[in-house]
């Protein structure tokens, strides 16, 4: 699904979502904003591996996508997703999940990724999410959380680990 450009500076977002529920309620939160524009969505691993990789014409922003459908990725072929890893490399990742597993969560943010939140989170912080990934900052439902991984993290990194 392509939409066109609305606004030279609206930031480009592709979700990948196979929960259909929760799909409807991620294009419900970018729909009218003139900021963030959709150019693309898939809900299985072969049709979004063929998303990014054929069939849109722009690197996105940003990328939503469930963690179970990117847990199916790595299982299933993870040198296609490395292979888009290193074709979009300037592309934040948001994940979505049902419930947060800490040891998966701190391995994410250990690899780059800055954004987080639960099946369920209110429309608004959907929109507020993206924002804060976009700007270089850390988003998760609970801020409490997201400040202690904020705080392991950057001692690791610190430490070299």
């Amino acid at each position: 699904m392509k939409q066109p450009n609305v606004s030279g500076d609206a930031k480009s977002v592709v979700i990948l979502e196979k929960d259909g529920r929760f799909l409807a309620d991620i294009k419900e939160a970018l729909k009218g904003d003139s900021e963030l524009r959709i150019i693309g969505e898939g809900v299985d691993l072969p049709g979004a591996t063929a998303l990014l990789m054929e069939w849109i014409d722009e690197m996105p922003d940003i990328i939503v996508a469930g963690l179970d459908l990117l847990k199916e990725g790595v299982a299933s072929d993870a040198s296609a997703l490395m292979g888009l890893k290193e074709k979009m490399p300037g592309t934040k990742l948001i994940i979505t999940s049902e419930r947060y597993a800490d040891e998966e969560i701190f391995r994410m943010i250990q690899e780059g990724i800055r954004g987080f939140f639960l099946k369920g989170t209110p429309v608004v912080l959907i929109t507020k999410c993206i924002r804060v990934v976009l700007s270089g900052g850390m988003w998760m439902d609970n801020a409490v959380i997201a400040r202690v991984f904020e705080e392991v993290s950057s001692r690791n990194e610190k430490a070299g680990v």
